[in-house]
Parts: C-alpha cells; structure tokens; sequence
C-alpha cells in the first residue's frame, strides 16, 4: 500500500488556532503518513523557543480549559510531531525577523505548498 501524503498549512499563532494544525500533523504521522506542516508568516511563531500562545480576545478561559483537560503544550506537540517524522517548512518568510527556531525548518515558496498540496491525500490550513 502506498504511503499517504498529508499537507497541513498553519495560519495563525493564536491559542485556538495552534492546536488544529498539530493535532491533525500528529494524528496524521501516527498512521504512517508522510506529513509536512507548513508555516505561514503569522503562524511561524509556533516555532520560536519564546512562543507563549494566547487566545483570541473573548475566549480567555480557553488556555485554562486546556490546562483543566491536560491537553499537551503547543511545544509539546511540536516535539512530539518532529519525533514522529513531520517534516517543517516555513513559507515565504524573511529570516531577518527574530526568530529563535525550536526545530530545523526549511524555507520554502508558497508555490511550493500548494504544489504539494495538490498531490496530497489531505490538505488543510488553519
């Protein structure tokens, strides 16, 4: 059988749209998929060993529920996806910005993405 392609583009950096991404990146490698996880400008900052996710205004109590449920960490996901074999690429962002990357990353056009995403079992982008 062959293996599945699964292409997941992360928008935002805001609390309740960090974890859809991931859990989809996760899930996804855990079935043996092959999974990129790309990284627009906005969302790259999932990446930055100083990130601090916050929620969108109004829905402050959303990183308490988190906390009450034991859901894992953005980090902590991030590292378990690394671990499972997701690769990471961050779409056209100028490296000039300050950011202190938590994992290597490839910089990539969007071309390129949605190149790849027409080619894949699964695309989404959050």
């Amino acid at each position: 059988m062959e293996k599945r392609k699964v292409v997941v583009l992360a928008f935002h950096d805001e609390l309740e749209s960090a974890y859809p991404p991931l859990n989809i990146a996760v899930g996804s490698a855990s079935t043996g998929a092959d999974v990129t996880l790309a990284f627009s400008r906005r969302g790259v900052n999932m990446l930055d060993k100083k990130y601090f996710p916050k929620p969108s205004h109004g829905i402050e109590y959303l990183a308490n529920a988190l906390n009450d449920f034991n859901a894992p960490s953005i980090q902590g996901l991030l590292e378990i996806a690394v671990e499972a074999g997701v690769k990471l690429f961050v779409v056209d962002m100028d490296y000039k910005e300050e950011i202190d990357f938590s994992y290597p990353v490839e910089q990539v056009p969007l071309k390129w993405i949605l190149n790849e995403a027409v080619s894949a079992d699964l695309f989404v982008h959050f």
